[in-house]
Order: structure tokens, then sequence, then C-alpha cells
């Protein structure tokens, strides 16, 4: 079901900075072109069938991922409520292999690729951040790249916590990842990632409880 709303304490756009350099008036009107879904756990919000929307994550989580060319999925962001996809399908980018999928039920926006030009036009300051939104996810593209040429998995998942302890800034880390996911965005299978998991565990370089991991050295 397809709903819209001006309640201002309830503007989906406003979940996200790219957008909150608006007034509140442009918020507004922006928000009147939104279509807001309630969408259940495992439902494709975005694909290379369906459009080419910019997809905001008003509620629930999602994962973003790409087949390989065994039809195997590589996931590559997991977003939460605030986080959107989809800026360069707007801008004329083709989707040819990306996927949306909510890992949970929540609630999404859709935003159509004209709505959102009109945006850019009346807005430079608007555009700036979409550019630098866009240098940040090829940066992590580029950087899951260079992880894959890594051939130890062991190293693979020692770059992928140690990245993570320099974002989070702190030695108790929370994965953004289901371990499935973190396997699959590392290039592994599940079982492999938890024995590596409890390698360093036994060697007393970390300390690991479901999603959470202490990092108790550093690690090399």
């Amino acid at each position: 079901m397809t709903t819209k709303t001006t309640m201002t304490e309830d503007l989906c756009v406003r979940l996200v900075p790219l957008f909150r350099t608006l007034t509140l008036t442009q918020q507004r009107q922006l928000e009147n072109q939104v279509n807001r879904r309630k969408v259940g756990a495992g439902t494709i919000v975005a694909s290379p069938f369906r459009g080419t929307n910019l997809v905001i994550v008003k509620s629930g989580r999602a994962r973003v991922y790409q087949l390989d060319a065994n039809g195997n999925e590589i996931v590559q962001r997991i977003l939460s409520a605030g986080d959107h996809v989809g800026e360069g399908w707007l801008l004329g980018i083709e989707n040819k292999n990306v996927y949306v999928q909510m890992t949970t039920a929540g609630e999404v926006c859709l935003l159509s690729g004209a709505d959102f030009r009109t945006v850019l036009q009346h807005n430079p300051e608007v555009s700036f951040r979409l550019l630098q939104d866009q240098a940040r996810t090829i940066s992590l593209l580029h950087w899951q790249t260079q992880l894959m040429s890594v051939p130890d998995i062991g190293e693979r998942l020692i770059s992928y916590l140690n990245r993570l302890r320099l974002e989070q800034g702190k030695s108790v880390l929370e994965i953004p990842l289901k371990m499935k996911d973190l396997a699959s965005f590392l290039g592994t299978t599940p079982e492999t990632l938890s024995r590596k998991l409890t390698d360093l565990e036994q060697k007393g370089e970390i300390r690991h409880h479901l999603r959470q991991i202490t990092i108790l050295t550093d690690l090399v």
C-alpha cells in the first residue's frame, strides 16, 4: 500500500543527511513526491527489474547485494533506518546487478528520478552532498575489491575488524552484518568464518559473543 504524508515530525526525507540542508518548506514539497510502503521481511525493494528509485529505509533493516557469475549473493551493505541507496540510478546509471532486500519488516520511502533531479537543479548543496555520498560508496567498494584479492580468509577477517575498529573508534565492536552476510562480504562460507573467529579467540586476540567482538590485542 502506498501512502503520503506532510507531517513534519514524520518526514522520510528528514532521515537522509542529503536533504537536511533543505528548508522545511522544501522538505515538505519533496515529501509529497515520496511513495511510502510498509513491507515484510524478504521483500525485494530494488533490483535491475524494478525501476530507478531512491530507496530510503524509514524503519527496519535491509541488505544490499550483488550476484556473482554463479548466482551467489555478495553482500555489500546493510541499511538501517535513515540509510538510503540508489542516487546513481536516479542520475542515469543503469542498475545491472544490485538488489536491496528487507531483512526485517519495515517501511521504505521511494523517490523517483524526475523528482530527485528537480531537487538537484534547485539545490546545489544537495548536489555536493550527493558527490560526497558517492565518493564514500566508491571507496567502500574499492576497499572490498582489494579485500577480495587477499587469498587468506583469516587476513581478510583481520582487515575487516581493523577497519571496523577504526570506524567505530572502540575495541568493543558491533558487527553490522549477520554472520552469513559477513561471510558473503568476505567471500567465504559461514562455517569458515566461524572457524577463523574461533582461531582468533583461542589465540586470545578477540572475545566473540553473537555479533559483538571485543578486540584484546593489536590484530596483525
